[in-house]
């Protein structure tokens, strides 16, 4: 006798919970700093998940199970596999199962996570994980399953950019503030700020401080030095050495001292040769 449509209507949740006892995994992209937009992603963008299979008969391809970028910029693994009896060891019941999941992507690094699937095919949990480290040693928590509570058919997890691949040194931009970071500039821009300010300063200053000034200014020792200079035949006769060190006051005077010690040199040259 054929069953009835009541029946069949009372048999589709029986059977959709047979058929979906695998959880299925997606993984979007929110935008971030890094990534303001998800949808200028390449289509090469995929990824995977990958488990090491404790049977050295099992080939390498299927471990690991691999998911498109969606136009909805996501990945999507319809159902995750469980971990069959041949790797659950001398028990009966399988062990859960481990998979690093990986976004690889040409312009962006995303991290790595965990995933921890049940005997079931049901997702335990998803962790961030951290490449070098110990397996156990577990990141932040994205997602993990309640005991004793109902299993979730579809686990969804944001992922997580950590930054953006470059592979070309970006060239240094001209910005014309950088040119006051240099001493030199500094010197010659307060050199002509006082060029320019200083006889503005001299016609607003009163007479008698202006003669003060001027008295002062020639009395000075660079005033001097230059005097000196000139009276002497020019900077070339000048004993900057010896006029710092205060053996000769000027130019003049050296030349008049060397002038002397050479004629008595000359003289007692003569009287000797006489």
């Amino acid at each position: 006798m054929l069953p009835s449509a009541r029946n069949l209507l009372l048999l589709l949740p029986l059977l959709h919970a047979a058929t979906t006892a695998a959880s299925s995994l997606t993984i979007t992209i929110p935008p971030s700093n890094f990534l303001p937009n998800p949808n200028v992603l390449p289509a090469g963008t995929h990824a995977t998940l990958t488990t090491l299979s404790e049977s050295p008969k099992a080939n390498g391809n299927d471990n690991i199970l691999s998911a498109p970028l969606t136009s909805s910029s996501t990945f999507t693994f319809p159902s995750l596999p469980a971990p069959s009896k041949s790797e659950s060891g001398s028990g009966s019941q399988p062990k859960p199962k481990s998979y690093l999941l990986d976004i690889r992507s040409r312009e962006y690094v995303f991290a790595p996570y965990r995933v921890d699937v049940a005997a079931d095919g049901t997702v335990i949990g998803v962790w961030e994980t951290f490449r070098g480290n110990a397996w156990s040693n577990r990141g932040a928590e994205m997602f993990v399953a309640t005991v004793g509570g109902s299993a979730i058919e579809d686990v969804i997890v944001p992922a997580k950019v950590l930054a953006r691949r470059g592979f070309y040194e970006e060239r240094s931009k001209f910005s014309p503030l950088s040119l006051f970071k240099n001493p030199m500039i500094l010197l010659a821009v307060f050199a002509m700020v006082v060029m320019f300010a200083m006889p503005k300063l001299m016609e607003n200053m009163d007479p008698e401080m202006r003669e003060e000034f001027e008295k002062q200014s020639r009395g000075g020792p660079l005033s001097a030095a230059g005097r000196s200079a000139v009276q002497g035949g020019g900077p070339a006769n000048f004993d900057l050495a010896g006029w710092m060190a205060g053996t000769t006051s000027s130019a003049s005077a050296a030349d008049g001292s060397s002038a002397t010690t050479s004629g008595r040199e000359s003289g007692g040259a003569g009287r000797r040769r006489g």
